[in-house]
């Protein structure tokens, strides 16, 4: 960290010349002082944000393709879901026909003997 030397009693002087009373050109030179000790080690650099910023396109692009297999996963249970739903339903319906099949021409064959006699 570059460290500037403030030099206080000049500020002060010159805050005081600017029409500060003594108390408030103190406080000001007070928070200058303040200001010069703040550690900037923290802070972010541009290749910081460059190389998170890669990161996260890194870690969007890798959750968009689990998100499409996920996607053509569903997709495929699905298809394949409905193909046996649909399955079943033709089943029933056959067996629902011909169920109807066997009672109407046991009615025909019983009215035939009916009428027969």
């Amino acid at each position: 960290m570059t460290v500037v030397a403030l030099d206080t009693y000049a500020v002060v002087k010159e805050l005081m010349a600017a029409g500060f009373t003594d108390m408030q050109a103190e406080v000001v030179t007070r928070i200058l002082r303040r200001s010069q000790n703040v550690d900037l080690s923290e802070l972010a650099t541009k290749t910081d944000l460059q190389v998170g910023l890669a990161a996260l396109r890194g870690e969007r692009q890798a959750g968009l393709a689990a998100a499409k297999i996920d996607l053509a996963e569903t997709k495929a249970g699905l298809e394949k879901s409905l193909a046996e739903t649909k399955a079943d339903t033709l089943k029933w319906m056959l067996g629902a026909i011909g169920m109807q099949t066997v009672v109407i021409m046991g009615a025909v064959l019983a009215l035939a003997k009916l009428t027969s006699h």
